[in-house]
């Protein structure tokens, strides 16, 4: 029984090679899959059978023989009509989503607005949505769902939320429930880090193995990238940066008694009511605030720049702590005023650490790049490759 149990694992291991291989292949054919992963052919040949039964096989034609002449070999690559994926971004006012293939293309996207921290509610908006997707071109249809969230998460659970009631509603064995596919949950932060690895949209030849996601959002959080892997610390609660106690400039806008923590001060949310009190309104909508940033408005000049040092102090900080190879950086305000985005790096270069990472703006918003992510994370489910090297493509 052990040799059987044990020639059974061989042979699934070495079916996820050649699928991992596939996946990562523009186009190939079955004999250079069989020479990259070091297996027979008729090993590969006998993998093969199960693959195109399964449906992960598209054959494309026949390929041009090599030089040394012989059998024209038949083109084949993963099969792009195997099956869809949702991914949803659960932001405070907007609930956004992204209809994917599971090689990562983008098929459809949307977004709904949410007036209730009722998780109960979004859920319902989900599967709103979840009904009203009609791709008729996939063997599959709906094969994984993937949620991400501005909250730490562990074990495919929340581990407490700021921004919605979770405490009483599993969101998770609800949408599998109705959906019937595997749903995954995950730290948005996490999510970008995720994209940043596995999409490679950045333009540099190498691939960084050891990286920062900064996601200046609702909240602040920074995904982190050890040699390839996500790392999560202890029940999940690592890259949890926004909660960083703060003294100095900015703290006495808080009541007495309060904690002064990174994101109370120097969130996108936090910024932006600050900036509704500087103006004495009740609420600024982020355009409001975006457009008295771009109308050079003398009020909020001066938090601007406060913001400015205070992310470029924390930048220096994280780098000091991590030594990363690069530390991408998304924020709104980048998105909108590159001028700010070059300022604020400045302030950073000019702080003169001894390690100086490759700092890159985000060209995707945190909510694309939590949900690309999202895509790759439930896509290595469906595919059974969790902890694999898989390329995504746009």
């Amino acid at each position: 029984m052990a040799t059987k149990a044990n020639l059974e694992l061989v042979r699934e291991n070495n079916r996820k090679l050649v699928l991992q291989t596939l996946f990562n292949a523009e186009q190939t054919a079955r004999s250079l899959i069989s020479k990259e992963v070091g297996l027979q052919r008729s090993t590969v040949s006998s993998i093969f059978v199960d693959l195109e039964e399964e449906g992960f096989v598209q054959e494309l034609g026949i390929g041009e023989s090599s030089n040394l002449g012989g059998r024209k070999p038949n083109v084949i690559r993963f099969n792009r009509n195997y099956g869809y994926v949702l991914a949803f971004d659960m932001g405070v006012r907007h609930l956004r989503y992204t209809v994917n293939r599971l090689s990562g293309e983008i098929i459809s996207d949307g977004a709904v607005g949410i007036k209730s921290k009722n998780v109960s509610i979004v859920f319902d908006e989900m599967i709103k949505i979840i009904n009203e997707i009609e791709i008729s071109d996939t063997i599959n249809g709906l094969v994984g769902i993937a949620v991400a969230v501005h909250a730490p998460v562990f074990e495919n659970k929340i581990v407490y939320s700021p921004f919605f009631e979770f405490a009483n509603f599993d969101l998770v064995s609800e949408l599998e429930k109705v959906a019937n596919v595997p749903v995954v949950i995950e730290n948005e932060a996490n999510l970008a880090a995720t994209f940043y690895r596995d999409y490679h949209v950045y333009e540099q030849e190498e691939s960084y193995k050891d990286f920062l996601a900064l996601n200046i959002h609702n909240g602040i959080g920074v995904g982190i990238v050890c040699e390839n892997h996500i790392f999560r610390g202890v029940d999940g609660l690592a890259g949890e940066v926004g909660r960083t106690i703060m003294f100095g400039e900015g703290t006495n806008i808080l009541k007495c008694g309060e904690t002064p923590r990174l994101e109370d001060l120097y969130s996108e949310n936090a910024i932006i009511d600050r900036a509704a009190k500087l103006k004495n309104v009740a609420h600024i909508s982020r355009k409001e605030f975006l457009d008295l940033i771009k109308a050079k408005d003398t009020a909020i000049l001066p938090l601007l720049a406060e913001w400015q040092m205070a992310i470029a102090a924390f930048i220096y900080n994280i780098n000091q702590i991590y030594a990363p190879e690069a530390i991408f950086i998304s924020s709104r305000i980048f998105d909108n005023f590159p001028e700010i985005a070059a300022e604020t790096l400045d302030k950073v270069e000019r702080l003169d650490s001894v390690h100086k990472p490759k700092l890159i703006v985000s060209n995707s918003s945190v909510h694309d790049s939590s949900m690309l992510g999202g895509v790759a994370l439930i896509s290595r489910v469906v595919l059974g490759l969790k902890g694999y090297e898989l390329k995504f493509s746009l």
